[in-house]
């Protein structure tokens, strides 16, 4: 019932603002809560920021991989003039790194009860949901490599995003054939109110976006191009677009996102999610990435030589 709210809304919106165009990049503060159990489930700083980086050229297009859009969809395919950035600030104005570290006695979370979002339950409570992106990194059960929850009119304290530890960022723990960081930019994208490109289990390509084909299911692995031509009885000499982030295609075959899905972000994020238009939470500097180690296991940030003890 709320999702076919958002659903109208958001319409309704799109129709008002069909010119419309940001007036600057939107910058989303992010907050990466690690909850950890093994010290392998504690991932570096390193692993981290290559997650923001990662975020950041795909919704601004400018990933290596764009080269790779197929040449029938290179005039849909979008910079989403939308960025990341680790807080500098956290909610009671001192100075962060934008990383919280949890040491738990879990020894995995699952989707079913949200446990790595509540201090109660062994993990760790979200931030202000209305002024920062929460993303939980963590040992997630039940075969999931990552989910978050779409904007809505009533945001609870468990908004959010949440990966599981060997899907997050490009180094580290990330383990192919998810390990270029797409897990967390089609969560993201969930919690920018995109829904997969089929459109949902059995709906048949109703995803609310008109310049992404009409797709019959999901796609796993890596298709070759074009792919299932006749999708859902329609007629569609391209194919699916199983490069689209919001499809299950293995990370090294994701490469973009459409206008159409795009406006649908910008408008959720002016609706649901209007305090990240105008903030000042990542004007502080943002610390370089540096030695990590646990336990005598150190990661290199590759940013120049270093020394640790």
């Amino acid at each position: 019932r709320e999702k076919g709210k958002v659903n109208s809304q958001t319409q309704k919106w799109l129709n008002q603002h069909s010119n419309y165009t940001p007036k600057a990049i939107i910058t989303i503060p992010v907050v990466v809560h690690v909850v950890w159990n093994t010290n392998q489930e504690n991932i570096s700083d390193a692993q981290i920021f290559s997650q923001i980086d990662i975020l950041n050229a795909d919704y601004r297009r400018t990933n290596a991989d764009a080269i790779n859009t197929p040449i029938v969809w290179n005039s849909v395919a979008a910079d989403c003039e939308i960025e990341f950035c680790l807080a500098t600030i956290d909610p009671n104005g001192a100075a962060t790194t934008g990383i919280t570290r949890t040491q738990t006695s879990q020894t995995s979370f699952s989707i079913q009860n949200d446990g790595m979002k509540h201090s109660s339950s062994g993990g760790i409570d979200a931030w202000p949901n209305e002024y920062y992106l929460n993303i939980w990194v963590c040992d997630l059960g039940g075969g999931l490599l990552g989910y978050a929850t779409p904007p809505s009119n009533f945001l609870s304290n468990e908004d959010g995003v949440v990966i599981g530890y060997r899907y997050f960022g490009s180094t580290g723990t990330a383990q192919p054939p998810y390990h270029r960081g797409r897990t967390t930019t089609h969560e993201v994208g969930h919690w920018l109110n995109l829904e997969h490109v089929w459109g949902g289990w059995g709906s048949c390509g109703n995803d609310n976006v008109s310049d992404t084909p009409t797709q019959e299911d999901e796609n796993y692995s890596c298709p070759s191009f074009p792919e299932s031509p006749n999708s859902c009885g329609t007629t569609n000499a391209n194919g699916d677009m199983f490069m689209n982030y919001m499809d299950y295609t293995n990370d090294a075959c994701m490469n973009l996102f459409t206008n159409g899905q795009k406006a649908r972000m910008i408008s959720a994020i002016n609706q649901y999610r209007p305090n990240l238009l105008n903030h000042n939470l990542c004007t502080g500097s943002t610390p370089n990435p540096s030695w990590n180690c646990i336990n005598g296991g150190c990661v290199d940030p590759g940013n120049g030589n270093g020394t640790y003890s």
